[in-house]
């Protein structure tokens, strides 16, 4: 492989990554203090370090770096939105998660969240297979931490083993898939080169080049579905959201699953977006109708909150993919863009998820944590705030108008039918199909938003749930409210957001693929016998 020519990034462009990887580790050494004092400063640290790196991101950076890949990272609109994102919704995660861990595991809890959000801010912008590898492990290594952390007892700990393991697992199978991709692009790099390469290698079906690139694709995004927890990767999910408590089980709601689609949208780009034909369709097609059916109906079974959540955010990693399968805009304006559809999904979801967590971390019954729907009966009598709150987070999440999960649904399945009648005849009736599919769950999905809603506005209560009273999480939940009403009566803020942050995958587009004889030369030895062996 030829050397690098490109001139590293500077730190000017990395300075919000380094001022959050930077206050996760003062917390980190504030958690060894000898005195209380220093440790109680721990989360104030972190959410000074994230308003800083919001305000360096604001007004601070490199703008000559911007769209060039350096250090196999691309600062463009993607890598700024998934930025934004992790910015903004991590200081709510610390403010709902504020007085969560005791004084002494304060440190180690804080900072394995800061660095979390620093591995997410790193996959937005990755551009290269190394580096999406590695900081894909940035973002779940400390979240198994966290889940052992989060409270006392033995079934956190569970959780958190089994967490670690299955995870180790995923990623395994994500590294296996990269290996072919790098031999089959010609490099670690993900850029025009790599995009032509296994371009024409899927244009030659029977070589073993096509072989191998099929292979790849299908591998690693297969590793990549545990991180959004979609089937057949899902069956660790419920356990763990049980086991955590419940900020942690709001953070893995987000920060995972964001960085998860952010990977799956740079290996699908490898393909040049071929979402519509071939093994990445019938893939994503297959994981999307089951990920929806089998979580709506398991999450119809259950009782227990923190369960029914975390079901049902299964069900939601499918309708995500739904837009994934729709892909950027093929040219057909604005409707067709799969892509912004799953990024304000994936916002809107993260927030109505991490406030109804909020909300059961913050109301006891009994001196006991809220977990059952038994629990929240009766809830708006008595403290009519965060009986609101439940219902609009739960309106969000179910897709009823003009909550803005409403908007995200409307966005995500009319990408799919737009892309439909674009897409070629042997795929065209599938996407309609699986719109199909995803209403009907939508229906299903309802039965039990509506079962926890109709628990907290109407029935009468069993047991008294008695908020906390702890200021930062009341702020956190009041921030994910405001956060939810002003996306349902402002949707496009975030919708061309999101438009904007898929700029660089539509111009990906517009690049013109030479013919396999022509294909850019491989960089690799190996690269290049694949070459030869294609006609």
């Amino acid at each position: 492989m030829p050397p690098d020519l490109t001139p590293p990034i500077t730190l000017a462009a990395l300075l919000p990554e380094l001022v959050v990887l930077t206050a996760g580790c003062v917390a980190l050494l504030l958690g060894q203090a000898a005195t209380r004092a220093a440790r109680e400063a721990i989360p104030w640290v972190c959410f000074i370090g994230l308003a800083l790196a919001l305000a360096v991101l604001r007004f601070g950076g490199d703008p000559s770096v911007d769209g060039e890949i350096r250090s196999g990272l691309l600062m463009g609109p993607l890598a700024h939105f998934v930025r934004l994102a992790a910015l903004i919704l991590g200081a709510v995660i610390l403010l709902v998660s504020w007085s969560q861990p005791s004084t002494e595991e304060a440190g180690e809890f804080f900072s394995m969240a800061m660095f979390s959000l620093c591995g997410l801010m790193l996959v937005g912008a990755a551009a290269d297979l190394v580096v999406l590898f590695m900081a894909l492990e940035l973002v779940s290594i400390p979240t198994y931490v966290m889940v052992a952390l989060s409270r006392r007892g033995l079934k956190p700990l569970e959780a958190g083993t089994k967490y670690f393991y299955l995870g180790a697992l995923a990623a395994a199978i994500t590294a296996y898939g990269f290996t072919f991709l790098y031999g089959v692009a010609g490099g670690a790099r993900m850029d025009a080169t790599a995009i032509n390469n296994i371009a024409a290698a899927l244009n030659t079906p029977g070589t073993t080049a096509y072989a191998l690139a099929t292979i790849g694709v299908v591998v690693s995004i297969g590793g990549l579905l545990f991180k959004i927890a979609a089937v057949p990767l899902h069956f660790y999910i419920a356990d763990v959201y049980e086991g955590a408590a419940s900020p942690v089980a709001g953070l893995l709601g987000f920060v995972p699953k964001l960085a998860g689609l952010a990977a799956i949208f740079a290996i699908a780009g490898l393909t040049d977006w071929r979402t519509t034909s071939g093994g990445l369709f019938w893939l994503l097609w297959i994981v999307a109708g089951l990920s929806m059916t089998v979580g709506n109906v398991l999450a119809l079974r259950q009782t227990n909150v923190k369960r029914l959540l975390a079901y049902s955010g299964i069900a939601h990693s499918g309708y995500m993919l739904v837009g994934i399968l729709a892909g950027p805009d093929r040219g057909i304006g604005a409707a067709g863009d799969g892509l912004a559809a799953v990024l304000y999904y994936a916002v809107v979801y993260g927030i109505a998820n991490l406030g109804a967590f909020a909300l059961l971390g913050l109301l006891q019954v009994r001196g006991a944590a809220c977990e059952t729907v038994r629990d929240l009966a009766g809830l708006v009598r008595r403290h009519p705030g965060p009986a609101l709150l439940m219902a609009l987070a739960m309106m969000t999440l179910m897709g009823l108008p003009p909550a803005p999960g409403f908007w995200g649904k409307l966005s995500l399945f009319g990408s799919a039918l737009a892309v439909s009648r674009e897409a070629p005849p042997e795929s065209s009736s599938w996407l309609v199909a699986l719109v199909i599919i995803a209403v009907i769950n939508t229906a299903i999905g309802a039965a039990y938003y509506l079962r926890v809603i109709a628990a907290v506005l109407l029935y009468e209560a069993e047991r008294t749930a008695e908020p906390a009273p702890r200021e930062a999480q009341h702020i956190g939940a009041t921030l994910c409210g405001f956060l939810l009403l002003m996306f349902s009566f402002f949707p496009s803020v975030l919708l061309n957001a999101g438009r904007h942050a898929t700029l660089t995958l539509r111009e990906n587009r517009a690049i013109v693929l030479a013919p396999p004889e022509q294909a850019s030369p491989p960089r690799t030895q190996r690269g290049a016998e694949l070459a030869a062996e294609t006609p």
